[in-house]
């Protein structure tokens, strides 16, 4: 008798799961028979000017899977439009993913350009957030800190734009300009006294940094982007004590490239 029990019992759990399989095997053909309704596409820029629009990822959907529209999701790849939309230059992350009521789901977040610079060939393009190279949209400009003079630097050796210049510096096979220049303008950019002062960073023919403010008739003669800290903070000293009372015209330089100095100089 209870041999019998303990067959039945396992003949009882084989036709469970056999019919779970059957019910998951229907769910999943029902699910992927399903026409696609609508494509839904939500871009996030963050604090970033609008680089990539709707229509451009509408256009790289059209030629990567067709029209979406009608066709079964069964036969939408999804992976083969991500990696699609991962090689937009603007694109940092993609996810697609699709719902059981037919719709399909793109969501973007777009790199955020943090630098734009102009070499000494007139090329130009943007470093971002993450130290990535970036190409200049021709139909959209990202208001961002602007670097120019003896940079060297061209967008040719990356024709990809998919190059990170940190990543590359730590391995050593990449000149450090670029790198010092993004992480002074990070500085730059987190600092909201210096964003809003700071207009402009121009490389000397010596590489070092000369700063362009947006208020005054001065050039900051920053040196080397190192001890930012210490220069920046004599900086703002000397703004809040010095040329608040003199006014932002006295002088032509101001130059802190030295340790516990501000020297100023008019031409």
């Amino acid at each position: 008798m209870r041999k019998f029990l303990k067959i039945l019992l396992i003949v009882f759990w084989i036709l469970l799961v056999a019919g779970a399989g059957v019910l998951i095997g229907f769910v999943e053909v029902k699910h992927y028979s399903h026409a696609c309704k609508k494509v839904e596409i939500s871009i996030n820029y963050g604090a970033a000017d609008v680089l990539i629009t709707k229509k451009v990822v509408d256009s790289i959907l059209m030629k990567t899977a067709g029209s979406l529209k009608g066709k079964p999701l069964g036969y939408i790849n999804l992976g083969s439009i991500e990696n699609a939309l991962r090689k937009q230059p603007y694109v940092a992350k993609v996810a697609v993913f699709e719902n059981n009521e037919g719709t399909l789901f793109i969501e973007i977040r777009q790199r955020e350009p943090l630098l734009r610079v102009i070499n000494r060939k007139y090329e130009s393009f943007y470093l971002d957030e993450s130290g990535t190279l970036l190409p200049v949209n021709p139909n959209f400009s990202a208001r961002v800190l602007v670097a120019n003079g003896f940079i060297d630097d061209s967008y040719i050796k990356n024709p990809n734009y998919q190059v990170n210049i940190l990543a590359l510096s730590d391995s050593g096979f990449y000149d450090s300009l670029l790198t010092n220049l993004y992480k002074l303008t990070m500085y730059i950019t987190h600092d909201k006294f210096l964003k809003a002062q700071i207009a402009q960073i121009y490389v000397n023919e010596s590489r070092e940094f000369e700063l362009i403010p947006s208020i005054g008739n001065h050039v900051i003669l920053l040196g080397k982007a190192e001890d930012l800290d210490d220069k920046f903070k004599r900086l703002y000293a000397f703004y809040k004590f010095g040329l608040s009372k003199i006014g932002w015209n006295k002088y032509n330089v101001i130059n802190i490239k030295y340790k516990n100095q501000v020297v100023c100089s008019k031409i």
